[in-house]
This record gives structure tokens, C-alpha cells and sequence, in this order.
């Protein structure tokens, strides 16, 4: 059996294009938990699916063209 574990630790940041630059307000350790994401003040419980897949490449992405 085999199994990849993600791990993002908190504070790591992310780009939503409808709410802007937010970062994790905890730890990911699987793709299947449910975390805590900062937009501008306002607290979002978000799937870890979601901040893996389209998130944190978004603010990667962006880095890269700003950069």
C-alpha cells in the first residue's frame, strides 16, 4: 500500500482570485481535513483538497509572474 502524505504547515500562503492572498491558519496533514484560511481579516474553514489542488498553486503561479 502505498500512500503520499502532504504536509503544509500554518502560515503557509495562499491566493484565492475572489477573496485575494489569505494563509493557513493551521497545519495540513491530509488531503482529506477539512483547515482554517485568514482572507483579509475573515476566518474560512476551506477543504485541504481545495488549498493542495488550486490554492497554493494560484499563489505560486502568481509569485512567478511577479517575480
Amino acid at each position: 500500500m502505498s500512500e503520499e502524505y502532504i504536509v503544509i504547515p500554518p502560515t503557509t500562503k495562499v491566493w484565492c482570485p475572489e477573496k485575494g492572498e489569505g494563509w493557513t491558519l493551521t497545519g495540513i496533514t491530509g488531503i482529506e481535513e477539512n483547515t482554517s484560511v485568514m482572507f483579509n481579516g475573515v476566518r474560512y474553514t476551506i477543504a485541504a483538497q481545495k488549498i493542495v489542488e488550486e490554492l497554493l498553486p494560484n499563489y505560486q503561479a502568481r509569485e512567478k509572474e511577479q517575480g
